[in-house]
């Protein structure tokens, strides 16, 4: 009896400890919050460049950037970095040469500029990928610009791997077509939404979905899964258990969840799905996210 009560107990624990963390949701309406702590935080200790923790998910945190000056240029050894401009103007220069490199700083390696560079101009609803090992450097135009930012762990791919041409940056003014193309494949859509692709980067991939009222309950066996409502509002419930499930390699995929938690999303909310965990995303209306797996 003793035993079976040991291995009970042994069961129960190693089950309470695969339980995965629930999803961490983060209102645009908190955003003035944060913008408003960096503001305070940059007042007291001037800097050209201070950042606000948006979502902490170990090893993965979603930063806001508040940028007043020309930042110093950093190069990502093993990183590449994600940036979504919440507001303001500035020129991103990527390539060429860091200038008077510094040593290195955890996953940075730090500069005072960078030379023989592209720059290119960034606004508000833009999304760009800089690459891993790319000298870049931001400046802003005619005051702040704040970007959400996240780092993702990236090597190099090989000559001749899959993953097609990259795709580093995509402007506002292209989201509507975008959102368009995606609307009108919904109805043909084995998973209940339509797609294309906002960023790519080997295996690296930001996607954006058009979401309909009929969802796939699903839960990512090997990936956490970051999302930003960019326009439209719907429902992301997470949690809970999954209805009549199906294992279909990468994912376990369902008809729909029991006991799940309700998150109501709107334009400029950012989710994190932690892995194991279950989600879907509906919506009776314009309801269209950006998308990164990540592990």
């Amino acid at each position: 009896m003793k035993k079976f009560a040991f291995a009970a107990l042994l069961a129960s624990t190693a089950a309470s400890a695969q339980v995965p963390a629930p999803a961490i949701v983060v209102s645009g309406d908190a955003m003035p919050r944060i913008m408003a702590k960096a503001a305070a935080d940059q007042a007291a200790t001037p800097t050209p460049n201070q950042h606000e923790a948006i979502i902490s998910a170990p090893p993965y945190t979603l930063s806001l950037e508040r940028r007043v000056g020309k930042a110093p240029a950093a190069l990502h050894p093993a990183h590449a970095e994600l940036l979504i401009v919440l507001d303001g103007a500035g020129t991103l220069t990527t390539g060429g040469t860091l200038v008077n490199p510094g040593p290195p700083a955890g996953t940075n390696i730090p500069g005072s500029d960078v030379s023989g560079g592209t720059p290119q101009h960034i606004g508000k609803g833009d999304f760009i990928l800089v690459p891993e090992n790319t000298p870049h450097i931001i400046a802003p135009e005619g005051g702040v610009l704040q970007v959400a930012s996240m780092l993702i762990p990236h090597a190099p791919q090989p000559a001749g791997a899959r993953g097609g041409v990259p795709k580093l940056i995509t402007h506002a003014a292209d989201l509507p077509t975008m959102i368009e193309k995606a609307k009108a494949a919904v109805p043909a859509s084995a998973r209940f939404f339509g797609g294309d692709t906002l960023l790519s980067l080997g295996s690296i991939r930001v996607g954006l979905e058009y979401r309909s009222p009929k969802g796939i309950a699903s839960v990512h066996k090997n990936d956490g899964e970051l999302m930003y409502v960019i326009t439209g509002a719907g429902n992301i419930p997470s949690g809970g258990t999954v209805t009549n499930p199906k294992d279909t390699g990468a994912n376990i995929d369902g008809d729909d969840m029991v006991g799940a938690k309700d998150n109501l999303m709107k334009a400029g909310d950012f989710i994190f799905v932690p892995k194991g965990l279950p989600h879907k995303a509906v919506s009776d209306g314009e309801f269209v996210l950006a998308t990164l797996h990540v592990q």
